[in-house]
């Protein structure tokens, strides 16, 4: 039998809570959204497999939907630090296992790293380091961080890989770095007799596609092969 899906509660439905409802739902979690606001659970209640509102800081009210049944819970509550602190201290004495929550300071960040708080999640740190590794070079595009070591990023073409073949370069083998992704720009003429141009996107490359210098490669791998991967590519392989 497969592993069952772990059943989670989002509490707090600003943009990071609302996204990461969802992304958890299309990923087939059981995900309860958890607001205290009507028209966020409105807007969230058919995207979800419960949306329920509720004063997150009422310990009578949250006993009340079971919520010490969820395996994990993520306090997702943006200014209010002092609604986001009891939450989880509630939830803490509901005997949920596995809390995490974002923090909006380094206050706040030390008292729940004094709760005992395994995972704090400082969505606008994360954010500026990732701003900060796409600024670090002009070769990179679009930028994702998936985990302390590991990134999904889009480059142009380097220089040495134009016009050869995915099969020529043996890119998984040599670099241990996957391409997940080519997307290539193709001209079309408008109505004015412009040409312009849109992107199409092949998330399944073709070993024998000879690469263009207009292409953009999405790769994946540690942050450490792709910077390799990147200077590799800018000498004449």
């Amino acid at each position: 039998m497969g592993k069952t899906k772990k059943n989670i509660a989002i509490v707090g439905l600003g943009q990071f809570g609302y996204q990461l409802s969802i992304s958890l739902h299309q990923k087939e979690f059981d995900v309860l959204a958890i607001d205290i606001n009507q028209d966020r659970i409105d807007e969230i209640k058919d995207l979800v497999t419960e949306a329920i509102i509720i004063d997150s800081t009422d310990e009578k009210a949250m006993r009340s939907i079971n919520i010490n049944t969820v395996d994990v819970a993520i306090v997702s509550i943006g200014s209010n630090v002092q609604s986001s602190l009891l939450t989880t201290a509630l939830l803490q004495r509901l005997g949920i296992s596995e809390i995490q929550v974002r923090y909006i300071n380094s206050l706040q960040e030390n008292i729940l790293q004094s709760m005992g708080i395994k995972t704090i999640i400082g969505i606008e740190k994360e954010m500026g380091i990732q701003i900060a590794n796409t600024l670090s070079t002009d070769k990179v595009g679009k930028y994702i961080s998936i985990s302390d070591h590991h990134s999904v990023m889009e480059i142009q073409v380097p220089e040495g890989f134009v016009n050869k073949t995915l099969k020529d370069l043996h890119i998984r083998s040599q670099f241990k770095v996957n391409i997940v992704g080519i997307k290539t720009r193709v001209p079309n003429i408008n109505d004015a007799g412009d040409i312009i141009y849109t992107i199409e996107m092949t998330d399944v490359p073709d070993p024998n596609y000879p690469l263009s210098k207009e292409d953009l490669l999405i790769i994946a791998g540690t942050d450490n092969n792709l910077r390799k991967f990147i200077k590799m590519g800018e000498l004449n392989v």
